[in-house]
């Protein structure tokens, strides 16, 4: 690898058809599958101890949330609904899962403890919530949801008197929210264009990465892609941005972001300063061995009936470009070497339904 960087990474990767877990050690480079089999696991969430990751698999026929030891080792189904649940995230604490689920009708946002019981409906909405993580210090969430002026904006609800505040409103989704380390500032995708025209608010549009303080001012793009940029983590240090890329090429490698300078500005107070340093920004990919990756086990290509007598090569001409290339949903994760060792030597829970 090509940035000096410590910690571990978790992310879907699908080179085949289906997409399975991948951990990578960034400073190493070294790799490990976490999940197998023919269904789709996706949007990893390491717990703050490092030794479980959270997911979301179909292998049940619906999406539902699992976590599986970070180690290896046996997976536990955390929710088994009539619907689906969808991008769960650990609290700072480790004590409680926040998730989405449209077990109440609506996509709404819940949360529960972290064996799956005692779950709690935080938002009851007509429309649609969703993209949740935590803030840094555990009191509150961020997510998504188009109850504004109808297309998607950050909201935040604090959890003690579920008070729910709106951060942002502009022409254009903003989605995938996630907060600093520190606290201070919102990393999130969004769709929205400078100088929009506000005749045409919900045209389709590019997806990049934007940044902007904790209370949704300041906000500033930091990438500009012809593809799709999107699903941004931030690094434990706070410095970085990790995000999905997707520039239609074969191959769509993780990307990375240096904020550090962008940050720094801030405390000047001086906003062109803050977005001469958002323009200086250049992506890189994530330089490791992706043999591996290619490899995967219990792999299973998507075709029907009629497509499955059709060579690889067909078939994957019928999905778009970089379909099979895409790493995506990266999380980040300081992993000490006492944490390593006790995700080693624990051994998995049982399974709750």
């Amino acid at each position: 690898m090509t940035q000096e960087m410590t910690g571990k990474i978790a992310f879907a990767s699908g080179k085949t058809g289906d997409y399975d877990i991948w951990t990578l050690d960034m400073a190493s480079g070294e790799m490990s599958q976490l999940t197998f089999g023919s269904f789709w696991n996706d949007k990893p969430k390491w717990s703050p101890d490092s030794q479980w990751i959270v997911f979301v698999s179909d292998r049940t026929g619906f999406p539902e949330i699992y976590k599986a030891p970070a180690a290896g080792g046996e997976e536990v189904q955390l929710t088994d609904f009539n619907g689906w649940a969808d991008s769960p995230c650990f609290s700072p604490d480790g004590s409680k899962i926040a998730f989405v689920s449209n077990e109440a009708g609506n996509n709404d946002i819940w949360i529960m403890d972290a064996n799956g019981e005692n779950r709690t409906q935080i938002t009851r909405y007509e429309g649609s919530d969703e993209y949740v993580e935590w803030t840094a210090d555990g009191l509150g969430l961020l997510w998504s949801s188009d109850r504004g002026n109808g297309d998607a904006d950050i909201w935040h609800v604090n959890l003690n008197t579920l008070t729910k505040t709106q951060l942002n409103q502009d022409a254009g989704s903003d989605f995938t929210p996630v907060t600093s380390p520190d606290g201070a500032f919102i990393a999130f995708c969004s769709t929205r264009q400078l100088g929009a025209d506000a005749n045409k608010p919900f045209v389709d549009r590019d997806k990049d990465i934007w940044l902007m303080k904790a209370d949704g001012t300041w906000p500033v793009r930091l990438t500009e892609n012809q593809g799709a940029d999107f699903s941004p983590c931030w690094s434990p240090d706070g410095q970085r941005i990790l995000y999905t890329g997707s520039t239609g090429r074969k191959e769509c490698p993780l990307r990375i972001i240096d904020v550090s300078d962008v940050l720094a500005a801030v405390a000047t107070e001086n906003q062109h300063l803050y977005q001469e340093a958002a323009d200086a920004i250049r992506a890189e990919a994530v330089e490791f061995d992706r043999d591996d990756l290619k490899a995967e086990i219990g792999a299973r290509r998507y075709t029907s009936l009629f497509t499955s007598w059709f060579p690889d090569s067909w078939v994957s001409s019928c999905y778009p470009s970089g379909y099979f290339g895409l790493e995506r949903n990266p999380h980040w994760v300081s992993v000490s070497e006492s944490a390593a060792t006790r995700a080693e030597s624990s051994p998995a829970e049982p399974a709750v339904r």
